[in-house]
């Protein structure tokens, strides 16, 4: 037997304040139940991935010698928004570490950072995928966060992100629309249009970072009326510069016809899942069943990436 590693990472849910993390905002983000989970054994006949690009990817910088058998499994429905494929990069990336002998800090804030960093770091860079800085923090740390990443920028990484954690009840269901869609698919052309200084985008990407200071404020007081609010002009405000679709605006229309105080995209946008605030989830779920829907889950204060 050779010498097995296993490590799993949670998806993401973006509450409020996304998608200004790649443009030096704030953003109020929580962890969802469902995990990634990578399976790396040393010295055994080789067992490779089909699509060998995430792979490729986080070997890049850390080659492996000999052998490997890579066993991958995940419970995030694939490309729904809620990095579901920066969570398999990232406990991926652990058990590479792990093997080259370059295991990373995680009994540290500043370990924890650090790794956050570099998952980013190597998904922008190695799989040249226009990314945010949220979703690699929040699958690292877990939990229920409020993130401020003033400094950084779409192509400069600028300095460390910092982190407030948050205790809270969480009033959410998540609905996945079904639709799949790639976040760097909808981040790379806003990008481009923030960095050319297009007035819509640099105007909306400023407010939205305001919602996210209201939505924090709001969920200190557990006011969810006012976050709301704020969830709903965030979505408004993304779906002005073409980040929503046909399927999420249905999905919203629809949380709302239901009892919904608000429901606005999780991720990036374009399709992917929809966070609807609720005071009571089991009754909208059951609803939401009725028009056919049936991909839901619960976000919950949870572990980030961990060694299994």
């Amino acid at each position: 037997m050779g010498l097995t590693v296993t490590a799993s990472a949670p998806g993401r849910c973006g509450i409020v304040g996304n998608p200004t993390d790649i443009y030096g905002g704030r953003v109020l983000s929580c962890s969802v139940p469902a995990r990634a989970t990578c399976r790396l054994t040393l010295g055994e006949d080789e067992f490779l991935p089909e699509d060998l690009r995430l792979w490729n990817t986080a070997i890049a910088r850390y080659p492996i010698e000999g052998p490997v058998r890579v066993e991958w499994s995940t419970q995030i429905p694939r490309s729904s928004g809620i990095s579901g494929s920066t969570a398999l990069l990232a406990a991926t990336l652990a058990c590479v570490l792990r093997v080259t002998g370059n295991d990373p800090d995680f009994d540290s804030s500043e370990g924890l950072i650090a790794f956050a960093e570099l998952v980013r770091d190597i998904e922008r860079h190695e799989a040249d995928i226009v990314c945010g800085y949220q979703d690699a923090y929040m699958i690292v740390h877990g939990g229920l966060n409020f993130m401020d990443f003033a400094g950084k920028h779409p192509v400069n990484p600028g300095p460390a992100g910092t982190l407030r954690s948050i205790q809270s009840e969480l009033p959410f269901l998540l609905v996945t629309t079904g639709v799949e869609r790639l976040s760097g698919s909808v981040h790379g052309p806003m990008a481009q249009r923030w960095m050319n200084g297009e007035e819509l985008v640099v105007d909306s990407i400023a407010a939205i970072t305001e919602l996210a200071d209201i939505g924090l404020d709001a969920f200190l007081k557990s006011d969810w009326v006012a976050l709301g609010k704020a969830m709903d002009e965030n979505h408004r405000l993304i779906a002005q510069l073409g980040g929503s679709g046909d399927a999420i605006d249905l999905l919203i229309s629809r949380c709302k016809a239901h009892g919904a105080i608000s429901a606005k995209l999780a991720g990036a946008g374009m399709g992917g899942t929809v966070i609807a605030l609720t005071e009571d989830a089991d009754a909208l779920e059951a609803s939401l069943r009725g028009d056919g829907y049936s991909r839901f889950m619960r976000p919950i204060i949870g572990p980030g990436v961990a060694y299994e």
